[in-house]
């Protein structure tokens, strides 16, 4: 999974390099699209941390906002991210739980889709696990009293962080997890945009090279 994540130590003769597609592989170019993504949900200083999720709401609208990415399993075809169970994206993705994800890195001019399927885990094995693996400070803001979206008089205080093994707000954590199948990858080039569909149902990753 490393061997083609852009780095400091990569040659110039890398085709990967600078995202472009023309000399690589389906399976060379889901290695570095996974490889991104992993490292963008240990980071939060890499540009792909913040994905926009879209849900479909009760009216049939779309609704769009920014989640933070806390896994990504290529392997599974999985990327998780945390919310409130009191939220609106919870009981739209409940609802129906066909949802995207959308990133966009400005310097390196790329931008990744991803249709997904939300599976919802809320006080069950998984949400726990993911409520041990969260910082302190993410786990403060499960705290509030106020379901998110309720109205109020004034902006709150932020809340204490909580000490090692306090659950206060577990109850309304919620792990979701986006099922995959296929990836949207545009990468912009002066030369020439380049846009692929990749497929990963199968043994190894295959594309569709598509009209930018």
């Amino acid at each position: 999974m490393d061997t083609l994540i852009k780095d400091q130590q990569s040659t110039a003769s890398d085709p990967l390099l600078d995202w472009n597609l023309a000399g690589a592989t389906a399976a060379e170019t889901w290695e570095l699209v996974a490889g991104e993504l992993v490292a963008a949900a240990a980071s939060g200083r890499h540009p792909l941390h913040l994905p926009t999720l879209t849900t479909v709401g009760a009216d049939g609208a779309p609704q769009a906002r920014t989640v933070v990415l806390r896994l990504f399993d290529p392997a599974h075809r999985e990327a998780w991210f945390h919310t409130d169970v009191r939220s609106g994206k919870v009981t739209d993705m409940l609802r129906e739980p066909r949802v995207a994800l959308h990133w966009y890195d400005p310097t390196a001019r790329v931008q990744i889709r991803i249709a997904a399927r939300a599976h919802v885990h809320h006080c069950d094995a998984r949400a726990r696990t993911a409520w041990g693996n969260s910082a302190a400070m993410s786990r403060a803001c499960y705290a509030a009293c106020d379901a998110p979206g309720t109205p109020l008089e004034q902006f709150p205080t932020a809340q204490p962080h909580p000490a090692d093994g306090d659950d206060a707000g577990f109850e309304v954590f919620t792990a979701v997890c986006c099922h995959f199948d296929t990836v949207d990858l545009l990468t912009l080039h002066a030369a020439g945009h380049q846009r692929v569909l990749l497929d990963l149902t199968g043994r190894k990753p295959t594309w569709q090279i598509l009209a930018p």
